[in-house]
Formats: C-alpha cells, structure tokens, sequence
C-alpha cells in the first residue's frame, strides 16, 4: 500500500468511521457519508468534515494538491464524487518530504493499531493502588 492510499484510507476512517473494507475505489463519497453518518447531509457539512479531515493528516496537511481541492468540487456535479477521484488528486502528495516515513511508521494493518490503541488506552485508565 502507497503513502497516498494508506492516508487517504485512515483520512475517511476518521471522517466518518467507515474502514476500507466498507466501500471500493469507486464508491461515492456521499454514499459512504451518509451510511455512515445518517441524519448530517453530505453537503456541506460532510464535505466540510472531509476536507477538515483531510487537513489533519500528517501528509495531507502539508501537501499543496490537497489545499487546492475546494468544497464545490465534492457538491453534486463536482469533480470530486468517488474515492478513487480523490485518489487520483491526492497522488502528488506522495512526494511530501517524510511522505515514506510516515507511512512505515503507520503500515501496520488497521486492526492490529487499532487494537494496541484500545490496550493502551485502557492500561492507561488502570491505577496501582
């Protein structure tokens, strides 16, 4: 798995809670939103959400292809529907200095960071008496 697509993956995870094996390359972002999210419309406060998200991440955050997506892009009609539309936008950001690094630090497969999370997490909530 690419930088891009590793991020990109944690970036929707985090935006509404869907993991990879919940869509494809060629879902809609609204239709992942709204499964995911019912009761919060896609436009605009979905995409707001997204492009936060986006923002937030490590590679992304820094990377000028994501800063030149804006909102009316992810609106119906938009250039910016699908998953793999925002793929292919975001493949630039692979050349982020550090994009590599990054990415090995946080290749482990997403159960497995998410379970060392949860039990550290709940050590930390444990006092010695």
């Amino acid at each position: 798995m690419n930088p891009v697509e590793y991020h990109l993956k944690l970036t929707i995870y985090l935006w509404c809670g869907a993991s990879p094996n919940q869509y494809s390359i060629d879902s809609q972002l609204r239709d992942i939103w709204t499964s995911h999210v019912p009761g919060i419309p896609y436009e605009p406060a979905g995409v707001q959400k997204f492009m936060y998200q986006l923002y937030q991440d490590q590679i992304f955050g820094h990377c000028p292809a994501a800063h030149h997506m804006t909102p009316g892009e992810f609106f119906a009609g938009g250039d910016l529907q699908t998953v793999k539309s925002v793929y292919v936008r975001l493949l630039g950001c692979a050349a982020v200095p550090g994009a590599m690094t990054i990415a090995a630090d946080g290749a482990r497969p997403w159960t497995a960071a998410f379970s060392e999370a949860v039990a550290s997490k709940k050590s930390r909530g444990k006092r010695k008496s």
